[in-house]
Formats: C-alpha cells, sequence, structure tokens
C-alpha cells in the first residue's frame, strides 16, 4: 500500500495524495518518509519559520496494529536550532489514531491568521480558533479539548513556552508523551497550531498476522527474561544512572567536575525503593512508555528519568522532590528538559565565571531553577536570553563556545562523553546536531549487550568496535523509526532483534530480505546526512565543545581521560563511504538511490 499523505496548508486548505510506490520501497514510512519529503519537497533556501518549512508528523507501518512493540510517532522540519534535519520521537497512542484516520504523514505548512488548532478524522480537516487554549499547559490543552470534541480524539499541544516563543520549546501528546530533542515545536508555534487533535478508528489489519504473532511471542519470551527489562520496566531510563556514574558517564558544574556530589549517588542507590510509588501503566509495549510518581497526597507527576537526572546534575540540582518538579514543570510548559538544563548550566557556569553580570543563577540553587524555568511559559515584549538556545547564545559571551553544552547548534543531554567513547562519537556526527539519542547507542551502559551487535564489546573507554557498533545502532533506529516500532525496546533495552525485525516489517506486507534491510537504515542515514552537509546553519560540522576535547576531569571515574574523536571519526567516514571530510560520495548516493 503506497503511503497515505495529508498535507494541510494554513490557512489554504488540504490536500491528499500517495507517495510515489518507489518511497515506500525506500524509505518505508515513518521517519524514512519524512527524509524523503524533506529532501524532494522542501526547497533548499527555505528558512527555518519561513511558512513554507514543513512540519511533517508520521508514524510508521506497524503504529496501529495493536503490536507488542509498536512505537509512537516522529515529526520532523528543518530545525531553526541546526538548519538541518530535525526530529523529535514520542510515545503515545497518536501516531496509531493518525493511522487508523488513513493518514501515515500529516505535513503541515503555511502560518495560520491567529492562533489556532487543527482537527484531523476520516472525514477531512478542521481548523478552528484556539484563542481559548491559549495560556493553558499541555494537561490542560488535552484535557480541554477532549471535553470539546470527545474522548476519542488524541491530542498533541503546545505549552505556553511554545506560545512565548522559547527555542527549546517542545510538542507534547496526550498530556504526558514529551516528543523530544527539540527544534518541531518552535516550528509548530511559528505556524501559530495550539494543538492538532486526531481521531482514528480501530486496530488496523496486518499482512501476515501469523507472522506477527510469532515474532511476538518471541520478544515476549525474551524480555520475561531479561535483567535489563526488568529494570528498565522498574525505574525507566534512569535504571541506567547507576552504570553510568561508575564508568564516569556523568559530571557535574557543567562539566567541570567528574566526582559527583552526595546527592546523586544517594538518589541512585534510592531508585529501588522508589519504584513501589510509580505507575506504569499498561504492559502494551513491555517498557512502560510512561512513568508517574505518585505523591503521599495522591498528585501524580512525571518520575524524571536518565536525561533530566544527569541533565540538571549538572546544574548541581540531584534532589528528588525538585527533579520531580522541575520535570513536570517542562511537561506542563512544553520545554525539552535536555535543552533546558542545558542552558541553565551554561549560564550558570556564565554567571560565575562573570561574563553573564544577572547573578540569578546561583549553582545547585533549585529555587533559582524553578524560577527560571517558570519564567519561560510567560510571553514577553522583549525576549530573554534564557528563552534562546544554547546554541544561539554561546557566542554573545566571550570564551562561551569552549564550555556551551551544545553540538551543532543542538543541546548535549547529560551524559558526559569523555566517560563514553561510543557516545562520544555518536554525539559529535549526528546530523540532527549534538543528540546521541539520534542511534541510541546506550551499550555502553548495558552489562550484556546482546550477542547480535556486531564485532566484541569494548569497555567504555576503548576504540576497538566502536565505530562499528555506532552505524549498526544509526541504522537499525532509522529502521525501527520508519517500521514504527519502539525504539526503547529496540534498543535501549535490545529486545528485537534483527530476525524479529525483518518479520514484524514483513507482517505488514513489505518485505526485505537481510542485506536490504541494511540498506533501508543506510539509505535514510545517509539522506539526513546530505540534508546536514549540504543546507545545516554550520554546514554539519562534525566534532564537539572544546571542554570535552582538551579538558579531561581532574576527578571522577574518568578522570583524565579523552575521546580519541578524529581517530574514531575518521574510520566512521571510511565505513559509511564518504569523503574524508564526511561528505556522501556521488557514487555512495547512487548506490542508495538516493535522489535529491
Amino acid at each position: 500500500m503506497a503511503l497515505r499523505a495529508l498535507t494541510v496548508d494554513l490557512p489554504a486548505g488540504e490536500l491528499r495524495e500517495e507517495l510515489p510506490a518507489h518511497v515506500e520501497r525506500d524509505y518505508l514510512g515513518g521517519r524514512g518518509a519524512i527524509a524523503w519529503l524533506m529532501l524532494n519537497r522542501l526547497p533548499p533556501d527555505t528558512a527555518h519559520f519561513a511558512p513554507e518549512n514543513l512540519l511533517i508528523f508520521a508514524a510508521g507501518p506497524l503504529v496501529g496494529l495493536t503490536s507488542v512493540a509498536e512505537g509512537g510517532f516522529v515529526v520532523g522540519t528543518r530545525s531553526p536550532l541546526t538548519g538541518a534535519i530535525g526530529y523529535s520521537w514520542a510515545q503515545g497512542q497518536w501516531g496509531a489514531a493518525l493511522r487508523q484516520s488513513g493518514t501515515d504523514l500529516l505535513v503541515i505548512k503555511g502560518q495560520a491568521t491567529e492562533w489556532s488548532y487543527l482537527i484531523v478524522d476520516a472525514e477531512g480537516t478542521q481548523l478552528r480558533s484556539a484563542s481559548h487554549l491559549l495560556g493553558l499547559d499541555t494537561k490542560a490543552t488535552a484535557a480541554a479539548l477532549s471535553a470539546e470534541l470527545g474522548a476519542d480524539y488524541r491530542v498533541l499541544c503546545l505549552g505556553p513556552a511554545g506560545e512565548a516563543d522559547v527555542a527549546y520549546s517542545a510538542i507534547v501528546a496526550e498530556g504526558r508523551h514529551m516528543a523530544e530533542p527539540a527544534g518541531t515545536g518552535a516550528v509548530m508555534a511559528n505556524k501559530r497550531l495550539k494543538a492538532i487533535a486526531v481521531r482514528g478508528g480501530g486496530p488496523l489489519p496486518a499482512y501476515d498476522v501469523p507472522k506477527l504473532t510469532v515474532a511476538q511471542t518471541i520478544i515476549r519470551r525474551r524480555a520475561a527474561n531479561s535483567p535489563l527489562v526488568a529494570g528498565l520496566r522498574q525505574n525507566g531510563s534512569a535504571y541506567l544512572l547507576g552504570r553510568a556514574a561508575a564508568i564516569g558517564g556523568l559530571s557535574e558544574h557543567n562539566g567541570k567536575v567528574g566526582r559527583l556530589s552526595d546527592g546523586l549517588p544517594r538518589l541512585i542507590a534510592a531508585l529501588p525503593l522508589l519504584s513501589r510509588n510509580l505507575d506504569r501503566g499498561s504492559d502494551e509495549t513491555l517498557l512502560a512508555a510512561y512513568l508517574e510518581f505518585i505523591r503521599p497526597n495522591g498528585e501524580r507527576s512525571p518520575f524524571p528519568q536518565l536525561e533530566i537526572i544527569a541533565g540538571f546534575a549538572r546544574c548541581g540540582i540531584t534532589g528528588l522532590h525538585a527533579l520531580i518538579t522541575i520535570g513536570d514543570l517542562c511537561l506542563r510548559l512544553g520545554l525539552d528538559p535536555a535543552a533546558s538544563s542545558a542552558m541553565i548550566s551554561f549560564l550558570m557556569e556564565c554567571q560565575e565565571e562573570g561574563l553573564d553580570q544577572s547573578e540569578t543563577l546561583p549553582y545547585g540553587n533549585e529555587e533559582a531553577v524553578l524560577t527560571a524555568l517558570r519564567s519561560l511559559g510567560v510571553r514577553r515584549e522583549r525576549r530573554d536570553v534564557l528563552s534562546l538556545g544554547v546554541g544561539e547564545i554561546f557566542d554573545i559571551f566571550w570564551g562561551g563556545e569552549a564550555f556551551a553544552p551544545q553540538v551543532k547548534g543542538l543541546a548535549m543531554p547529560g551524559l558526559d562523553p569523555r566517560g563514553l567513547n561510543g557516545i562520544a562519537l555518536a554525539t559529535a556526527t549526528a546530523p540532527i546536531g549534538g543528540d546521541y539519542r539520534y542511534a541510541m547507542n546506550y551499550e555502553e551502559l548495558v552489562e550484556e549487550p546482546p550477542s547480535w551487535l556486531p564485532e566484541a564489546a569494548a569497555a567504555p573507554y576503548e576504540t576497538n568496535g566502536k565505530v562499528l557498533r555506532l552505524i549498526w545502532h544509526e541504522r537499525i533506529a532509522a529502521i525501527l523509526d520508519s517500521a514504527g516500532l519502539c525504539r526503547r525496546l529496540g534498543l535501549m533495552a535490545y529486545q528485537i532483534s534483527p530476525v524479529e525485525l525483518q518479520a514484524m516489517i514483513a507482517a505488514t506486507g513489505t518485505s526485505y530480505n537481510g542485506s536490504d534491510l541494511v540498506r533501508l537504515g543506510e539509505r535514510i542515514v545517509t539522506a539526513e546526512r546530505l540534508f546536514a552537509r549540504r543546507y545545516s546553519d554550520n554546514g554539519g560540522s562534525d566534532g564537539l565543545p572544546e571542554r570535552y576535547m582538551t579538558t579531561p576531569l581532574a576527578d571522577g571515574p574518568a578522570v583524565g581521560r579523552l575521546p580519541p574523536l578524529s581517530t574514531m571519526t575518521a574510520e566512521y567516514y571510511r565505513r559509511h563511504g564518504w569523503t574524508t571530510e564526511g561528505d556522501p560520495t556521488a557514487e555512495r548516493l547512487r548506490e542508495l538511490r538516493i535522489e535529491n
């Protein structure tokens, strides 16, 4: 079945079309189809905030089939933070509702004349005024539209931070699922689109139900005996913090200090005890897509995960209740947590060094951090520096480029790359900017990675096998995102082997042999690389901030270590078949059938 695209030109109208058949064959759907659209339907000179910029929501062919490993959705655009393709990923059922409504890709272009919200269902689309929703947080917006339209609508929306033009504002689905990393929320805000409400139908039929059932059964059996899955179900990605701390993947004081203060180890040690206060929802995806912490008074808040805890540890914030409050604020306001922590830790150091005279963010001051976050939900006549992304402002502070936690304009999440060579390479080379979650290569934080990973496992500080393993993770992440499978289950938990991956995709009616599946992943990664190198704001140059390349930590488990990035990058380019500068060659583009 050809990919079904619905283009909504704000406020002109809608166009339904089926994409050319080769797009499904070469890119499958989901993230892959976004990459094709960005290369082939977006004029290369389109500015980030031009009405013509595309904001594309996509769910792969396995979404909506009630699959045990079903993913959520991917949203892509030309990122205002980097100029390259920017992606955000989110869990939940909004993507399933989109596909069940008859749409695989929802493409938003243009700009509404006023703040509006969009309704999508099998009958078509409606654009309505969102004046009554302005100022509402993401939870309240989802609740208001559910009450207005009916509980059968799934809602994604912006919070007050998006309305206030915060550069790292984020999209939130169903009042609980944050679409990360940042970039797409700012484009949605620029289009004056407060929310999108989608009504789907029942589960979609699979092309080959027996094949899908067998693959799901294998995954369930494997997961039932996996200590890693048990740990991730208990505390989510926060379960990986213990390993990260032990091998030097965490640092404090904006990356200046490797020896952790007492608060963070104490929090990590308490995680198993906190599990009794968590609501994990259903087990449909085997890993809880959303963990809620239940306070003694019955109030519920999102339980902080790895990126929030590691990110705000850079700011000296390690108290559980402060982190829970921060996570709840980010969700309600619609703020990307990784970008928020990067921005605050950077400004803390600028103020300590006298580069910023405001003195509003003393290191480790919980109330100052909460006040700063709350201020981001208030629209101002003149934008405060805090509302800009760390990649936008590092060069306005003399010497700030050396220690600003960003790559290519995108904020770096909290893991310190000096203790993790694989994470370092992923952060430096990701075409979306400095976020290792592009490839989801958490294997250095896993005690026993699966046997199907290429080459032998290497210690975090070693380099052997790291390049090949990163490329493997990149390809598998691209395939999972394009198929509509849960990237956390497939990579962070390593429960979907290439055999099940191939079988589940075949169950949708599109079959690939092993080599074709590898080529699918490589094609998507290369297309994204091509866009970054041709059209991003800084030419898509790979690297890390100076601090992480030249200043080893003086204490902690990773003391004295620096990532050998030049050596790894050269091998990375060579294995991809790119030039020594990291550009896909014309020969490689022809081989992969990449059109532009």
